[in-house]
């Protein structure tokens, strides 16, 4: 029998529909749904996300092994990449017939799960066409694009349905168009970027995470995602380490802010509920987004410094501290896709005492 050789680059998102055990055990099949969930945004491609599989759903666990102390000292992305991971659930569960209910852990205790999805077959498979389901498509084509986007505006009717996403939850998100707020928010992405790379502490903590074009480490970010080539990608995480470019990629990610057709910013309370439910909403956007033939990338810079986030959120003139901001617009570029680990390898044990 020929034994398939794992690419971390290639074969999770090469799961197909198709192959959903119909026939298998429910085990089985919420291990298949697990290849979508796996195929969710997380900061740096870290996949800070363990599971564990019953006859009754999925528990989803934080990895805290996986955390980024510089850039995330508070774990509030790795949270917000664990509620992206949830809303993936929801969708994949919704498309093959399985109804998915949440139960959540507040606590953020790591050797507990901070979600419990219970899941069971329905009754109907008919889906609307505003159901999670429409969204299925999308996972396997998400990916963030940090090519600079075509300057053409986002029609209006589909802006109206962006804004319309954060409807009844805690979490909201804000489009901006308006070039003048645009510039300025460009402005304190430039300052964060200064800020942020001229720390040798945070340079070391990105560079963890940066990965050469044909690796085969299953997380971070390629070269090629980052727009290297393979020579430069070699070399991508020492000079990120050793050198402070921070000069060079504020001036770039100004313009690409400014040029922006539109900016989006997630915006909520500073807590545990808060940041898994700012994770859905990031993966239900993204989703869309990408649904729709938009393209996205973030700029989260400005969020993570505490000074210059106070100004973001007045500048912005939002209720709620800013938790994600990142860019919308129309792109000819695919943009490269970046490693993930295999479901076998995410499985959740307790350590033997």
């Amino acid at each position: 029998m020929k034994t398939t050789v794992f690419d971390p680059l290639t074969t999770p998102w090469e799961v197909e529909e198709n192959n959903f055990p119909v026939t298998g055990t429910l085990e089985e099949q919420f291990l298949f749904l697990l290849r979508y969930v796996v195929l969710s945004p997380s900061t740096h491609n870290t996949q800070p996300w363990r599971f564990s599989v019953s006859g009754e759903g999925i528990a989803i666990y934080g990895d805290y092994t996986r955390r980024m102390p510089v850039i995330d000292p508070d774990n509030r992305e790795l949270l917000m990449s664990i509620g992206a991971a949830i809303f993936t659930l929801r969708v994949a569960a919704e498309r093959f017939g399985c109804d998915c209910r949440v139960a959540y852990n507040y606590s953020g205790d790591s050797e507990r799960p901070l979600a419990v999805a219970g899941l069971a077959p329905k009754v109907s498979l008919t889906h609307g066409g505003d159901s999670l389901a429409s969204l299925f498509p999308a996972i396997r084509r998400r990916h963030t694009n940090r090519t600079a986007f075509l300057i053409s505006r986002i029609p209006e009717s589909l802006l109206r349905h962006i804004r319309g996403l954060d409807a009844g939850g805690q979490a909201s998100l804000q489009v901006s168009t308006d070039g003048r707020v645009n510039r300025d928010v460009g402005d304190l992405v430039a300052a964060a970027e200064r800020m942020q790379l001229a720390d040798p502490a945070f340079r070391g903590d990105l560079a963890e995470w940066i990965r050469p074009n044909r690796t085969q480490r299953p997380d971070g970010i390629t070269g090629a995602a980052l727009g290297m080539n393979s020579v430069a990608s070699a070399l991508g995480a020492w000079t990120t380490k050793t050198i402070d470019l921070g000069r060079f990629k504020a001036a770039n990610d100004k313009n690409l802010c400014v040029e922006a057709p539109a900016l989006v910013v997630l915006q909520s309370e500073d807590s545990v509920p808060h940041w898994l439910e700012t994770g859905e909403l990031l993966q239900l956007l993204l989703l869309t987004l990408t649904r729709e033939g938009l393209h996205h990338s973030y700029f989260n810079m400005p969020v993570q410094v505490p000074d210059l986030r106070v100004r973001l959120r007045a500048l912005l003139g939002i209720s709620a501290w800013p938790q994600i901001l990142i860019r919308v617009g129309f792109s000819l570029t695919e943009p490269a896709v970046t490693p993930r680990r295999p479901v076998a390898d995410l499985m959740f044990t307790r350590a033997v005492p």
